[in-house]
């Protein structure tokens, strides 16, 4: 019975192998038509390709001064292109949400900002363009050490669109209800990646910072340098961190009257601490909870620095008027005081509005150089343009690293100094490619488009190692100078075409850019693969010129 089952399941897969190999043959033939023809069609177009190479490659050798004048100008204008392209910190992602910092006066009571959030709410849930929003106004427990901007004046919103593309009509309309509501101070924030949150300590584009001494003097000049930012267009949403702070009762000790009643400064602050603030006397607990019990004044003399002053201090044994021991006067100090290295400094902070920050700093410089400071005050940049420079400094610096790692590697594998200095020739043939590659896609000069270039100084360098090694092969079998560079020229053409255009199809889907938080990536393909089509054609032209005046060259040092 076994036996019957076997015969008959092995017939059955006998029958269906067959079936299948039948079915292959007759689909394999029209597919086999069709992959010769293409083959045929890419040989004919790359035979043509090669022979017009060779030709051209000939005219170039007999023409090298015409060439390398050529070469040079185009380096030229492309650098003067490169100063064309605006410069970024990080390309700016597409956006579905922003946030809203919003500060009311500071003379504004916590009803009146949720009066100020409840009629912006409405104007929101009437925008047709606004999916949702979330409100967060006064301090909230246990983030006040994260945040130290929140306070009872302090509003966050934020605002989810339906569609990315209605992000900045939705801004734009939002600042100009802004603008209705008098002695408001705002900052709108677009949703911005993790990278860049990471790499900028400030979520404002624009920062400013003033340094010096004497605050009143930088408020002066604050105010003075924010006047004249309003006239620049595309920075808005201008913000200082300067302003006064709530009304407040300054307490000053009397000179006289410490040396009369023998009586320290500590004691004095010490009994207004613990009249006001109060002093922790014992805790209460409750199960595992313990409770701290403040002992102060009563409310009615808290309240009233009058009924204060009144009161009397106890010091060894006697009691003293505390009105005699101090004066004080109605002020109001300043909001912060922000220190860095030690100076004081006053804050400036913006936006942009439809400008790259590399367009609108010649602005500001030129606003800043203005201003007329007196000695021992600046203005600095800070935020994104302080990161930016420092950013591109480091990557300089790694490329160069990597320039002379690569031509020690290369020093050693080809045991001369020469031939590894022409095969450097290609780096800024790549930078030029990726350069002309940003331009013409309209992408900016920021730090994933800067790495971009610091993989071509590993990459570009391969095509001009196959053709160099070749033709130091052929010269060696006794070929002379020209007839190797053409003969390594025929041969090497094909790997070094397909090694750039695997790798050019391979970063292509990258360089489209589909898909969220693809901004990220798009900078980075589009400068690899522009610098290596680029490098490669000029490779394929400029090498074999430098090599044989480099041989040229040597030849005539040893006669």
């Amino acid at each position: 019975m076994f036996k019957g089952i076997y015969l008959v399941l092995n017939f059955i897969s006998s029958f269906l192998l067959q079936l299948l190999l039948l079915v292959f043959h007759y689909i394999s033939l029209p597919l086999k038509l069709v992959f010769r023809s293409i083959f045929k069609g890419f040989n004919f177009v790359y035979q043509k390709f090669a022979s017009r190479y060779h030709e051209f490659l000939s005219w170039c050798l007999d023409n090298k001064g015409k060439v390398l004048v050529g070469s040079l100008a185009f380096l030229a204008l492309t650098f003067l292109i490169a100063t064309q392209i605006p410069r970024e910190l990080m390309p700016k992602p597409e956006a579905a949400s922003f946030e809203l910092n919003l500060k009311t006066p500071v003379d504004y009571s916590l009803e009146q900002t949720v009066s100020v959030v409840s009629l912006l709410e409405q104007w929101l849930g009437k925008s047709e363009s606004v999916e949702e929003s979330f409100s967060q106004i006064g301090i909230v427990s246990g983030m006040e050490g994260l945040n130290p901007d929140i306070s009872l004046n302090s509003v966050q919103i934020h605002v989810e669109v339906q569609k990315s593309s209605q992000v900045e009509s939705t801004i734009e309309a939002l600042r100009a209800r802004l603008e209705e509501l008098p002695d408001l101070n705002y900052s709108i924030v677009k949703e911005q990646s993790t990278l860049a949150q990471f790499l900028a300590f400030s979520t404002a584009e624009v920062g400013l910072k003033v340094k010096g001494e004497d605050l009143i003097r930088l408020k002066i000049i604050a105010e003075e340098l924010v006047e004249k930012l309003r006239d620049i267009r595309g920075i808005a949403d201008l913000n200082t961190n300067i302003g006064e702070g709530k009304p407040e009762f300054l307490i000053t000790i009397r000179k006289d009257a410490l040396e009369k009643y023998n009586i320290t400064p500590q004691a004095i602050g010490g009994f207004l601490v613990d009249a006001v603030r109060g002093r922790v006397a014992t805790q209460f607990k409750e199960l595992e909870k313990k409770y701290d019990i403040l002992v102060r004044m009563e409310e009615a003399t808290r309240e009233n620095i009058e009924s204060l002053l009144d009161e009397r201090i106890q010091y060894r044994g006697s009691l003293i008027p505390l009105r005699e021991l101090v004066s004080y006067e109605m002020a109001k100090g300043p909001k912060e005081v922000r220190r860095e290295n030690q100076q004081r400094e006053v804050l400036i902070t913006a936006n942009l509005r439809g400008a790259k920050i590399s367009q609108v700093v010649p602005r500001i410089q030129a606003k800043i150089n203005e201003l007329s400071l007196p000695f021992g005050y600046r203005v600095v940049f800070s935020g994104e343009q302080e990161e930016m420079s420092q950013s591109f400094r480091s990557l300089i610096f790694a490329f160069s690293l990597a320039v002379l790692l690569v031509y020690m590697i290369m020093a050693a594998q080809f045991e001369s100094l020469l031939h590894p200095f022409l095969i450097l020739f290609t780096l800024p043939m790549g930078i030029t490619g990726a350069i002309w590659a940003l331009f013409l896609t309209g992408q900016t000069l920021n730090v994933i488009s800067v790495i971009g270039m610091v993989v071509l100084a590993g990459i570009v360098v391969n095509d001009a190692i196959v053709k160099i090694d070749y033709t130091n092969q052929l010269r060696k079998k006794g070929l002379s100078s020209r007839e190797a560079i053409m003969e390594a020229s025929r041969v090497r053409l094909r790997p070094i075409m397909m090694t750039t255009v695997t790798t050019a199809f391979g970063l292509f889907p990258m360089s489209l850019g589909l898909g969220r938080g693809s901004e990220l990536q798009q900078p980075l393909a589009i400068s690899v693969i522009g610098g290596l089509i680029l490098a490669t054609f000029l490779t394929l032209i400029l090498i074999p010129i430098a090599y044989e005046l480099a041989e040229k060259r040597k030849s005539i040092s040893k006669k």
